[in-house]
C-alpha cells in the first residue's frame, strides 16, 4: 500500500533542529554585541568601521536570517500537526478543514484549559508570561579589570546587582557558588537529557535545582536576590524569562519547605516537581505550560521571542553579602 503524507516524528525533529539553529544565530549575535559594547579588546579605526558595519548591515541581515529559520520551523511544526490530525483514525482534521480539533495550533487553548483543570491554583500560561517579568538592569564586567579574581575566574557580563552579591562572597563561598552552578547543569543532564538545554524539562529542573542549592548554601533571601538579578540581563526573551523566574521560585520553595534535605534529596524533590507539572516549560505557542503537559521533544524555542517590560524587583537588603 503506498504511503502518502509525511513522517510526523521526522517533521517535528526538523522543526526543533531549525528552531535550535535560529536560537544559536541569535545567541552568537548577542555575544558579539557584548564584545563590541565592551570595546576593550579591539580599538582604532578598523574596530569602529566594523562596529558600524555590524550594526548597520550585518546584524540586521543575521536577524532576518534567524527570523526566516524560525518561521520555517513553525511552518514545519504546523504541517506536522496537520498531518497528525489527518492521520488519526476518528480524530479531528487540521484546523480550518472543518474538523473540531485544535491541531493547527497545538498546546494553546486546549493545554491552557487542561492546566487550569489539573491544578486550579496554578496561574494560566498567559498569566505566568505577564506576571513573571523583571526590568532590565545595568551590566558590568565581573570580576573587574583590576580584580585579582581575574587570574582564577573568567570575566563575564553580569548585572550590577549580581556583581554586588558576588563581591560579598568570600573565597570559600565563591568556590561553593561555582560548584552549585556546575552541579545544577550536570544533575539536570543526568535526569533530563537535552540537546540544547533551553526551554525544556532539563532547563526547568536546572533552574529549580540551582535555586534550591543556593537556598541551602546561602539562604533564601540571597538566593532570591541573585537569581532575580540574573534574569535582569538585557534582551532576555519574555517566555524564557517568565519560565526561569517561575521555576526559580519553585526551587526555592522546595528548599524552604525541606530545610534538612540533602542535595540528592532536593534533586529528587525537584525531579518530582518537574514530572508532576509544578514547574513550567515553553510550549509550541511560546507560553509557559506545566512541565508534564508538553513532551520534551515538543517544547518551543523562545530564543527569538521579544523581551517584555517588567517591574523593578525588590531586593532583600540583608542579603547583600553573606560574610
Amino acid at each position: 500500500m503506498p504511503f502518502y503524507g509525511a513522517d510526523v516524528d521526522q517533521l517535528k525533529a526538523l522543526s526543533k533542529a531549525l528552531a535550535s539553529g535560529a536560537s544559536l544565530l541569535t545567541s552568537r549575535a548577542r555575544e558579539l554585541d557584548s564584545l563590541i559594547a565592551q570595546g576593550g579588546y579591539w580599538q582604532g579605526h578598523d574596530a569602529k568601521r566594523f562596529a558600524s558595519e555590524w550594526q548597520g548591515h550585518l546584524r540586521p541581515l543575521l536577524e532576518r536570517t534567524s527570523r526566516g529559520i524560525e518561521e520555517a520551523s513553525q511552518s514545519v511544526l504546523t504541517n506536522a500537526d496537520e498531518q497528525a490530525g489527518a492521520s488519526t483514525e476518528g480524530g479531528a482534521g487540521p484546523a480550518g478543514s472543518g474538523g473540531s480539533g485544535n491541531s493547527g495550533n497545538p498546546g494553546s487553548d486546549a493545554t491552557t484549559k487542561t492546566a487550569a483543570a489539573t491544578n486550579p491554583t496554578q496561574p494560566t500560561p498567559q498569566e505566568i508570561l505577564d506576571q513573571y517579568q523583571v526590568s532590565d538592569a545595568e551590566t558590568t564586567n565581573w570580576p573587574g579589570d583590576w580584580d585579582p579574581l581575574r587570574f582564577v575566574v573568567d570575566q563575564k557580563v553580569v548585572t550590577e546587582k549580581e556583581a554586588e552579591l558576588l563581591n560579598g562572597l568570600g573565597p570559600f563561598e565563591l568556590n561553593a557558588f561555582k560548584g552549585i552552578h556546575d552541579d545544577a547543569f550536570s544533575v539536570a543532564d543526568e535526569r533530563f537529557p537535552s540537546e540544547d538545554r533551553n526551554d525544556d524539562q532539563n532547563d526547568a529542573f536546572r533552574h529549580a535545582y540551582w535555586n534550591a542549592l543556593m537556598v541551602k548554601e546561602f539562604g533564601a533571601d540571597w538566593a532570591e536576590d541573585y537569581a532575580t538579578a540574573h534574569e535582569q540581563l538585557p534582551g532576555n526573551p519574555a517566555p524564557r524569562e517568565a519560565m526561569d523566574l517561575y521555576n526559580n521560585e519553585v526551587g526555592r520553595n522546595v528548599a524552604i519547605a525541606n530545610p534538612d534535605a540533602s542535595a540528592e534529596e532536593l534533586a529528587d524533590l525537584i525531579e518530582d516537581a518537574v514530572n508532576n507539572g509544578d514547574t513550567v516549560v515553553v510550549g509550541p505557542d511560546l507560553l509557559p505550560h506545566p512541565s508534564n503537559e508538553v513532551p520534551a521533544d515538543q517544547t518551543g524555542d523562545a530564543g527569538n521571542a521579544e523581551p517584555a517590560p517588567g517591574e523593578d524587583p525588590e531586593f532583600n537588603d540583608e542579603s547583600r553579602t553573606t560574610s
